[in-house]
Order: C-alpha cells, then sequence, then structure tokens
C-alpha cells in the first residue's frame, strides 16, 4: 500500500482505538465531581436547617438516594482520494471527529416518617457516645455537645428545644467537660465497656496515674462520687447518681440540632422585629451564647455572600456562614453530621415516594 493512506489510515485506527479508554477518563473525572457536589450540599442542607430552627421554622432533609450516569461517545472518521489522471500522489482528504455527551440521573428520598421521628427524637445511645470517643473526638466536645445532664449536672438542658428566653444553667457541666478532656490529653481516661459476657458495663475509669491529677479530683467532686475509687458505672437516666455510678442523660438529635442553632448569629433587624427569640440572664439583659457554645459552633451572618467561608447558605435575604478558618466550629459540624449518620441515617422508612429526576431536564 502506498505511504501516504498508509499513514491516513494509521491515523484513523489510532482515533478510534483512542476512543476506548473514554470510559475510565470519564469515570476519573466525573466521581470526582460527584463526590464533592454530594458532599457541598449535603453540608449545606445541615446549616440551613440549623438557621431555619434558629428562626423557629420546620427543618426538612431531603437525602440523595442514587446517583446514576451514562457516557456516550460517538467517534466518526473518513478519508478521501482526490483522482486526477489516476496519480497514486494526489491529495488526500481526512476527517475525523465524534460526539461525548453525559445523562445523569439523581433520586431523592425524603427523610420522614413515624420510624424517621422516632429515631430523630430518641435519645443518644451511651454507645454512640462511648464508639464517637474511641474515633478520636474530643470527649469535651463530645459531651458538651450530646450530654444534657451528668449526676444532675445541667448542661443548657432548656436548649435542647426551640429556643429559650431564660439564661440556661451550664457552668458546673462545662468545668466537669474540661476535666474530662484534661483526662484524655494525658491519656488516663478510659471510656468503655468492663467485664466479661453478660457482665458487661458502660465504665468511665482513669489510670493509675491520672488518679493523681487535680482534673480527676475536680471531676469526682463535681459529681459527688466516692473516694478511693478509680472506676465508675455509666448509666443512663436523669437523676444524680449514688456515689458509686454516674447517671448520663444524652440529648436527642433533635435536641442537639436544636442547642447547635443558639450559635447561628441573626441581623439585629430580624431580633427587632421579632423573627428570633431573645434569651435574656436573671437581670433581664440579653444573654450571649457564645458562653455556652464558645469553641463549638460559630455561624456568622452577612449581607452579601462571604468570602473564606467553609460551607455558606442563603436564607431571609442574608447569608448565613461558618468560617473557613474556625477549625472548632468545623470540628463540630463535622461530629454533628456523624451523629446525624448514626442516629437518622438512611436506611428507614419513609413515607414519601423516591423522586428521581433526570439532571438535564
Amino acid at each position: 500500500m502506498p505511504r501516504r493512506p498508509l499513514l491516513l489510515l494509521t491515523l484513523c485506527l489510532g482515533f478510534l482505538l483512542g476512543c476506548a479508554g473514554v470510559g475510565p477518563r470519564a469515570l476519573e473525572t466525573a466521581r470526582g465531581s460527584y463526590n464533592e457536589v454530594l458532599r457541598d450540599t449535603a453540608d449545606e442542607q445541615l446549616l440551613a436547617n440549623l438557621v431555619r430552627l434558629r428562626y423557629r421554622d420546620r427543618p426538612f432533609f431531603l437525602e440523595v438516594s442514587a446517583v446514576t450516569t451514562q457516557f456516550r461517545f460517538a467517534p466518526n472518521a473518513g478519508a478521501g482520494l482526490a483522482l486526477e489522471g489516476f496519480r497514486i500522489d494526489d491529495d488526500i482528504a481526512l476527517s475525523v471527529g465524534g460526539g461525548f455527551s453525559e445523562t445523569p440521573t439523581i433520586s431523592y428520598a425524603p427523610l420522614q416518617g413515624e420510624d424517621f421521628a422516632r429515631r430523630l427524637l430518641s435519645p443518644l445511645s451511651l454507645d454512640a457516645l462511648v464508639l464517637l470517643n474511641h474515633s478520636g473526638w474530643s470527649t469535651e466536645r463530645l459531651f458538651r455537645l450530646a450530654v444534657q445532664r451528668a449526676n444532675g449536672l445541667r448542661n443548657a438542658v432548656t436548649a435542647s428545644g426551640p429556643t429559650p428566653t431564660q439564661a440556661p444553667d451550664f457552668a458546673e457541666f462545662a468545668a466537669f467537660a474540661r476535666a474530662l478532656r484534661a483526662l484524655q490529653i494525658e491519656d488516663a481516661l478510659l471510656l468503655g465497656r468492663q467485664g466479661t459476657g453478660d457482665a458487661t458495663a458502660l465504665t468511665l475509669a482513669v489510670t493509675a496515674e491520672g488518679a493523681a491529677l487535680p482534673a480527676f479530683r475536680s471531676l469526682r467532686e463535681s459529681l459527688g462520687l466516692q473516694e478511693g475509687k478509680t472506676a465508675y458505672r455509666l448509666r443512663a437516666g436523669a437523676q444524680a447518681g449514688t456515689g458509686e455510678e454516674i447517671v448520663i442523660q444524652t440529648r436527642s438529635l433533635n435536641g442537639v440540632l436544636y442547642f447547635l442553632a443558639n450559635g447561628v448569629a441573626v441581623p439585629e433587624a430580624h431580633r427587632a422585629a421579632g423573627l428570633v427569640v431573645t434569651t435574656r440572664d436573671a437581670a433581664g439583659r440579653p444573654f450571649s451564647w457564645d458562653s455556652v457554645l464558645g469553641g463549638l459552633l460559630t455561624v456568622h451572618v452577612s449581607k452579601g455572600r462571604p468570602e473564606g467561608a467553609s460551607v455558606a447558605i442563603p436564607y431571609r435575604d442574608h447569608w448565613f456562614y461558618i468560617d473557613d478558618r474556625d477549625a472548632d466550629s468545623k470540628a463540630t459540624f463535622s461530629l454533628l453530621m456523624q451523629l446525624f449518620a448514626l442516629q437518622a441515617g438512611q436506611g428507614g422508612d419513609t413515607s414519601a415516594p423516591v423522586l428521581t429526576i433526570p439532571a438535564g431536564s
């Protein structure tokens, strides 16, 4: 075969064979993009619901249950030889091309119905707290967020519902949570199950070295625990323990959401218009929720779209956002997402049908 037709044929075959790699390249590009969008929209939905609760608006959760997509590539190629006097070296015209298309389909599942409501309103289990503690979370952050009573110490109990009008009681519990963190930092805190078989029990204990630390003495005194012991049984309940045990009352996931919603800043005009409840101290002065939620979560508000936001959503003609430099708020937000997945994620009954929408429609 003459050299030029052979060259053209080789180019065409190379082009067509190169199309075989379109699938892997499409997956490489699309997977990261979908992953990022799903993460960002989940964060935005969670923040939106915290803001709604601050305004006493009804929250709503719409989960992405499935994402499917089809990639199509239709190649075409052609070659033509202009023959004048049948000379083999005359001009040869080559054309190659193709069309690439993607057809995504997204399915949404509203989280609602009796099963979801029960999981949203049920207290978090002590085992869930132990699991999260063992996964590396700060015990102080975890207890401040998810526990509302410990041996009678109150952790802003009234904040587990809509924003209260009177300032909550929280200072003694906050000191107890700091003592837990101090022991955890020294690797002196042991939180988990002890015993064998059916005799296992959740226990809070300290090491021999931890028993000599001031933090342990502070913890023992604040909870009214007996001296001479380094291990105390954990039990779910609302009343104070006997001195040999620590009775823990956890919040529900709904309570955690309401609690954190108090960290949402609101425009002064909205407060003056009565769109949100203003909490007041014993002297009748406005109460700052920073004293309760400092180091946990702060959601800022601005009139325009903020720069440098980790997550931001528009609501009531303003923007609400978490600053990307606020490591504490980002950590708490991530912990909240894990609590939501543990307590009320997908897998339960939903009363509404799944909505399946072609993304290009």
